[in-house]
């Protein structure tokens, strides 16, 4: 029982360094200052999914080596989140390779997610048949928990500004192993008591200062100890934090995530 993931990219979604901004050499010089917009791959032994699909996801898929993926969750629809969807093809390409029946893509969103997605890539989903080469996207409407593998998947609805977003707990074996909780406002207490005493947790640490739609630095780590998980790291961060340095302020059990961050939950 064992459950692997892989940051493929942990910034905000302007990513970071921004553009035209001034940065010091020392800051640019750390390769984890250095954050492509948030996704984040979670493979089992059966499994191989992605949440979200960055606008550099090809380059991040790229970097990590990532050659198969069984399906695609997405938190919601805003840009930094689906932009690069239709860098899947290669994916329905290879998954075709291996039997023709799996070369469509699941893709998993909310209702409301799903209709902007539909909207962005209305080619991929409406023209059929689909051409070799081609997105062919097989869209799952989220409802409730659904099972992908080995892996029991409860979908947790996110306060998010005027949206909401989803977040996944992923379970094993009756074993709460991770959640990942990014763009979200707060934690509220029936999400807080969903994944209380989880393996890790990964939730939303977007910058020092209150911000509208995301959670703060001391509103995450407030809710890392009311969830009390074993390891805890912030994602989806501007270019306030400078890692090493801001990385040495936090709580031992508390971490900054960085593009290519991996890790094996056992």
């Amino acid at each position: 029982m064992a459950i692997n993931f892989i940051f493929l990219g942990s910034g905000t979604s302007q990513g970071v360094p921004i553009i035209g901004y001034d940065y010091s050499p020392e800051y640019l010089a750390n390769p984890k200052n250095h954050r492509t917009r948030p996704s984040l791959f979670v493979s089992s032994s059966y499994v191989s999914v992605v949440i979200d699909t960055t606008p550099e996801f090809r380059i991040q898929i790229l970097r990590e080596n990532i050659r198969w993926l069984d399906a695609i969750l997405i938190t919601h629809a805003h840009s930094d989140h689906i932009m690069g969807m239709d860098d899947c093809r290669r994916f329905c390409e290879i998954r075709g390779e291996k039997d023709p029946f799996l070369r469509p893509l699941p893709v998993y969103a909310s209702q409301n997610s799903m209709y902007t997605i539909k909207r962005v890539f209305q080619y991929a989903f409406e023209h059929r048949p689909v051409p070799k080469t081609y997105f062919y996207p097989q869209p799952h409407i989220i409802e409730g928990p659904f099972d992908l593998g080995d892996l029991h998947i409860v979908p947790i609805a996110l306060p998010h500004g005027h949206t909401t977003s989803t977040g996944f707990l992923f379970i094993q074996h009756h074993s709460k192993m991770l959640a990942y909780l990014s763009d979200t406002q707060a934690l509220p207490e029936e999400v807080m008591g969903q994944v209380a005493g989880v393996n890790i947790l990964i939730i939303d640490g977007l910058r020092r200062t209150p911000h509208p739609t995301h959670m703060c630095l001391d509103e995450a780590l407030h809710a890392a100890r009311r969830v009390n998980a074993n390891r805890t790291i912030l994602t989806h961060l501007n270019h306030e934090y400078d890692h090493d340095i801001d990385q040495a302020e936090l709580p031992l059990n508390v971490e900054l995530a960085y593009d290519g961050l991996r890790g094996t939950i056992e």
